[in-house]
C-alpha cells in the first residue's frame, strides 16, 4: 500500500489527541502495566474514576455507580479449568461469601468483594494460579474455543496450543495491556459442529477447508449486535500466530480512538472498509495472504451426556442460569479429583466434565435447562434491569429445553448474552409505553448464527413481563407444529420469510383470541383475514400491520383507570391529631 493509501485510513493523528476520550488520555499519560505496581497501595474506599479504569485491565472491577462492591475476574484460556483450580475457587468463595458467575466467554466471575478484602482475593487468586489480567478493559479478552476441543467427534484440529500461544504473546506485555482502542473477543474452533456460534467475535478463525487442507478462514468485526464479516483469508495452523500478532498491531495503529462508543473493530471497519483493513494487514504480514477455503460447519444438537473420540464421555453440568454455588464447585472438584476427570467451563455458561468411562455420574444439577445464555442481571451489574436468575421464572423453561431452543438473555442494551445470535433473543427493560412503570421485554426471533447467515430480528418491542411466558409460547408452539427439526432450520424456513410487522401481529392476535391456528400460508394479509378477519384492530387498518400492531398493544396493555381507581384517586382523608 502506498504513502498516500495509507494517509486515507490514518485516523489517529496528533490533531486528534485533544478529542480523545478520557480513557485514552490515561493511557497517554501513564501505560497500565506501569501502573501495576500501584494496587497494592491503593485506598480501595477512595478509589479515583482514573483508577477504576486502570484496574480493570487486572480483572478488578468497581462502579461508580455501585462503589462499594467488587467483583474480579478469572479468565481460563479455551475454558480450561484444573480440579486444585476450582477448589481453590471454592475456598476463596466460602472465606469471603462471594457469588460465582459462569461468563458467556467461558471464564468466572467473583461477586461480593468489598473494598477492605478485595485485594487480600486478589492476591489469593494469584497465588492459585489462576489469571484475571486482561479479562477485562481495552485487551484482548479470554480466548474461547469449542468445549470438546481435541476430544469431540466433530474436531479436526486441536486449536489449544494455538490459544496458549496468543495468550502468552498478549498477556503482561507491556506494550499492549490495556492499549488497545477497545477490547478484542477472539474465537477459534477447529471442530466443524460447536456449541455455540463464535460469530459475535471481534475475530473468529473458523475451520475451513482448501485444496484438501485443514485451516481457518478468518472473520472480523462481530459483536453482541453484529455478525463478523468474511475477510477472504485462509490460514494454515503454523500461519495463526504471526496473523493474530499482525491484527493485534494493525488494530492498536489503527483502531478509532476518539468516540468511546465508537472504538470497537466493527466501527473501524465500518469506517473505512474491510479492504482497506485487510490491505493493513497484509502490509504488515508480509507473506501474500491466501484466498478462503471452504467453511466447515454444521448444525449439531449436544445432549447432557456425548461421547468422545476416545470412548469415554461427557457430561454437561448445569448453572442455574449462568450462576453456580462455592459448594457445588467444590463437590465438582473432588469428584473429578477422585476419578481422574478433566473439567472445562462452556461458552454456553455450563461445567463440562470429560473423560467418564460411562454415560453416567454421580453429581446432580437442579435446572433442567442449559440452552439459556443470560447476562449477570441488575444484582451484579449495575446498568441491568431486571435480575435475570428470577425473571427466568416467567420462561417456558420446559417447552425451551425440550426443544433445544437457544435463548440468549440479556438485562439491558448492551447484549452481553448475546440475544441478537440466538434463537430466541430477550432484552428486560423498563417501560411506561404501556400505561405503568413495569417490567417489559424485546423479543428478537429468528438468529441464523451456526453460520453467521443472519442477527434474530427484533419483533416485538414491548411485551409486560407477566405476559412473556404465553408470548413465548406462542411462537415456540408454532415452531412445534412444523415439520422442522430445529428452530434456526424453522426461522431461516419460516419465520424470516415474513415481516416483522406482521409476526409481531400474528402472536398478539393468536394471544388475544387463544385461537389454536398456524402459519399455514406466505400471504400475510389473506392469513390474517383469514384467521382473524372480525378483530376491529385488523378491521380498521387493513394491510397496514404496524398501524395494527399499536390498536391491538393498547387494547391488550394500556393501563385503564377502574371505577374503583377513579374513586379512591378522588377520595381524601383528613388526618386528626
Amino acid at each position: 500500500m502506498s504513502t498516500e493509501q495509507l494517509a486515507a485510513v490514518e485516523l489517529n493523528t496528533k490533531e486528534d489527541f485533544e478529542n480523545y476520550n478520557i480513557r485514552e488520555k490515561l493511557k497517554k499519560a501513564q501505560r497500565p502495566f506501569d501502573y501495576y505496581k500501584h494496587i497494592k497501595d491503593l485506598d480501595y474506599e477512595q478509589l479515583a474514576e482514573s483508577d477504576r479504569y486502570f484496574l480493570q485491565d487486572f480483572g478488578i472491577y468497581n462502579n461508580s455507580l455501585n462503589d462499594e462492591e467488587f467483583m474480579l475476574r478469572l479468565r481460563f484460556p479455551a475454558g480450561r479449568i484444573t480440579s486444585a483450580q476450582l477448589k481453590s475457587i471454592s475456598n476463596i468463595c466460602n472465606k469471603y461469601d462471594l457469588t460465582i458467575i459462569l461468563t458467556a466467554r467461558a471464564g468466572m466471575q467473583l461477586h461480593g468483594l468489598e473494598a477492605h478484602n478485595v485485594y487480600e482475593a486478589y492476591k489469593a487468586v494469584e497465588e492459585a494460579n489462576m489469571n484475571t489480567w486482561q479479562s477485562f478493559g481495552d485487551n484482548v479478552r479470554n480466548i474461547t474455543t469449542d468445549i470438546f476441543d481435541g476430544i469431540g467427534k466433530h474436531n479436526i484440529i486441536e486449536v489449544y496450543p494455538y490459544i496458549e500461544q496468543m495468550q502468552d504473546y498478549i498477556l503482561k506485555n507491556p506494550e499492549y495491556v490495556g492499549l488497545l482502542p477497545r477490547r478484542l473477543s477472539i474465537g477459534i474452533s477447529g471442530s466443524y459442529a460447536n456449541g455455540s456460534s463464535f460469530f459475535a467475535s471481534d475475530i473468529y478463525f473458523a475451520l475451513a477447508k482448501k485444496d484438501d487442507t485443514y485451516g481457518f478462514n478468518v472473520y472480523l468485526g462481530g459483536k453482541n449486535t453484529e455478525i463478523a464479516q468474511d475477510a477472504n483469508i485462509f490460514l494454515k495452523k503454523d500461519e495463526i500466530l504471526d496473523f493474530y500478532k499482525t491484527i493485534i498491531r494493525v488494530f492498536y495503529i489503527h483502531g478509532l480512538r476518539l468516540d468511546r462508543e465508537r472504538n470497537r473493530l466493527y466501527h473501524l471497519l465500518e469506517e473505512i472498509g474491510i479492504e482497506k483493513f485487510v490491505a493493513l494487514l497484509q502490509e504488515d504480514y508480509k507473506s501474500e495472504f491466501n484466498s478462503k477455503g471452504d467453511i466447515q460447519l454444521q448444525k449439531v444438537e449436544f445432549e447432557d451426556f456425548n461421547e468422545l473420540k476416545n470412548g469415554t464421555y461427557s457430561f454437561c453440568y448445569h448453572s442455574k442460569f449462568a450462576k453456580i454455588e462455592a459448594s457445588e464447585v467444590l463437590n465438582i472438584s473432588e469428584y473429578c479429583e477422585k476419578h481422574n476427570l478433566e473439567t472445562r467451563i462452556g461458552t454456553d455458561q455450563q461445567l463440562y466434565i470429560l473423560n467418564l468411562k460411562e454415560n453416567k455420574i454421580d453429581l446432580e444439577h437442579d435446572n433442567i435447562n442449559r440452552t439459556i445464555v443470560a447476562c449477570a442481571g441488575s444484582e451484579y451489574c449495575p446498568y441491568a434491569y431486571w435480575t435475570i436468575k428470577d425473571e427466568v421464572q416467567y420462561l417456558p423453561l420446559e417447552k425451551i429445553q425440550k426443544n433445544k431452543i437457544l435463548v440468549g438473555f440479556s438485562g439491558c442494551l448492551r447484549g452481553c448474552a448475546k440475544h441478537e445470535h440466538a434463537d430466541i433473543g430477550l432484552v428486560g427493560l423498563k417501560s411506561n409505553y404501556l400505561g405503568n412503570r413495569e417490567k417489559t421485554a424485546r423479543i428478537y426471533l429468528g438468529g441464523l448464527y451456526t453460520e453467521g447467515k443472519a442477527l434474530a430480528r427484533k419483533v416485538f418491542t414491548t411485551i409486560p413481563l407477566t405476559n412473556l411466558k404465553e408470548i413465548l409460547e406462542i411462537i415456540i408452539e408454532e415452531y412445534e407444529n412444523s415439520s422442522y427439526k430445529t428452530f434456526e432450520s424453522f426461522s431461516e424456513n419460516v419465520l424470516n420469510k415474513y415481516s416483522i410487522e406482521f409476526l409481531n401481529l400474528w402472536v398478539l392476535a393468536k394471544f388475544k383470541t387463544k385461537k389454536k391456528v398456524y402459519l399455514d400460508s406466505f400471504d400475510e394479509v389473506e392469513i390474517l383475514n383469514k384467521y382473524f378477519g372480525d378483530l376491529e384492530s385488523i378491521q380498521n387498518c387493513s394491510d397496514d400491520f404496524d398501524s395494527a400492531v399499536k390498536l391491538l398493544s393498547k387494547e391488550l396493555w394500556v393501563y385503564k383507570e377502574s371505577q374503583e381507581d377513579i374513586k379512591l384517586n378522588k377520595t381524601y382523608v383528613m388526618m386528626i391529631e
